[in-house]
């Protein structure tokens, strides 16, 4: 007897998908939400979130350190271009000037190994370069945001044997090092009157909800109602919160122009090994901000332990932060970082840079004018 064959197409697989899962996905939604709804009054009227009031007609001079980067396969491995540009915003009573504008770029090949952890490294390494510009520039601001972390989490270690990252993390770790070292003394809040260095989303959303036990009180800024959380803190409690997904509560739990409690990133992640070892001491305080409606949250990161900030320090921050928005949109951005990643366009066109030097590249090739050149240079070294 010949079997019949049943196939089925690749549509009918869709739409049967479709309809036998979406009753379940929307379901789980909705118990996620409500949950959501259910927890974020009390998260909010405990403290974990302050309401923060921009600045109307505020008068600040700041910079902007954005970077970018891009790679293409070429010639067996990855061309790359990878860049930092720093831009000086003079707000005076509402009306905005832009001033100086700075920048680090980096063009080369790489093999195609682990090529996006070396490239976000040296987009660090950028970063460093400009800001460090920044800070020697006689007229600097009094007010700096950076794409770049103040320390590297364990996530950017990479494994021993892959030498080539190795030896970029080694060197990012070394420029972070000596930055420190050079500048900390005129960097709030080392000093009083300093400059206020703040890392921009370059690190991860949510470490606050799982800083409320008891062992990692000590290291909130704020003042954080416990007894109202005691529900919330219970073991099966955080679990439950755990598996709604952080970046969804986070968002669930602050409205516009607000900030979760600060808290000391470093002392509640102890299993994570920030780098430098040597500016670990320094401590690393983080906080979240929402700046609009429909503004995501992001994560501020500064150097200093719960001992060096106060919580009216942090609210500072955050008022001259959220003033720096013009319009409330889901990829808005503080007009001074706004500004540098406008510039930085030229390095993310597609097609753009890296295509015309990859044809420049493969021409000197097929010309050899690489063989001459080593030949001119041999026949020097042989005279």
């Amino acid at each position: 007897m010949i079997g019949i064959n049943k196939e089925t197409s690749l549509a009918q697989s869709l739409v049967a998908s479709v309809q036998l899962n979406l009753p379940g996905t929307v379901s789980k939604l909705s118990a996620k939400m409500r949950f959501i709804d259910k927890i974020a009054p009390v998260l909010r009227n405990a403290g974990l979130v302050k309401n923060i009031a921009p600045i109307p007609s505020i008068s600040v001079k700041v910079t902007g350190i954005a970077t970018a980067h891009r790679a293409i396969p070429a010639f067996g491995g990855i061309l790359y271009i990878s860049a930092a540009i720093s831009q000086d915003v003079f707000i005076k009573n509402g009306s905005i000037h832009k001033t100086r504008q700075d920048s680090s770029v980096e063009m080369d090949e790489i093999d195609d190994f682990d090529y996006s952890k070396k490239i976000r490294l040296i987009e660090i390494q950028n970063a460093y370069a400009v800001l460090t510009r920044t800070l020697d520039n006689p007229d600097c601001s009094e007010f700096i945001l950076i794409e770049a972390p103040i320390m590297l989490d364990r996530s950017d270690v990479p494994p021993t044997e892959r030498i080539e990252v190795v030896e970029q993390f080694s060197k990012t770790v070394k420029i972070i090092e000596d930055f420190w070292i050079k500048y900390k003394s005129r960097i709030y809040p080392f000093n009083k009157n300093g400059i206020r260095l703040i890392s921009v989303g370059s690190g991860k959303l949510g470490a606050i909800l799982f800083a409320l036990g008891t062992e990692h009180r000590d290291f909130i800024v704020d003042m954080i109602n416990y007894e109202q959380l005691t529900e919330i803190v219970e073991p099966k409690m955080i679990g439950k919160i755990k598996s709604l997904g952080v970046k969804r509560l986070i968002n669930g739990i602050m409205n516009e122009f607000c900030r979760s409690a600060a808290f000391q990133a470093e002392a509640i992640n102890p299993d994570t090994r920030f780098e430098p070892e040597s500016i670990r001491p320094l401590g690393l305080m983080s906080m979240h901000v929402k700046a609009g409606f429909k503004t995501p949250p992001v994560l501020l990161e500064m150097l200093g332990t719960v001992n060096d900030w106060t919580s009216g320090d942090l609210d500072d921050i955050a008022s001259i932060y959220t003033s720096l928005f013009t319009l409330d949109q889901a990829r808005a951005l503080p007009l001074p970082l706004w500004y540098a990643k406008y510039a930085l366009k030229p390095i993310i066109s597609k097609p753009g840079i890296l295509e015309y030097y990859k044809s420049q590249a493969r021409e000197m090739l097929n010309n050899e004018e690489i063989d001459k050149i080593w030949q001119q240079d041999l026949e020097l070294f042989e005279d």
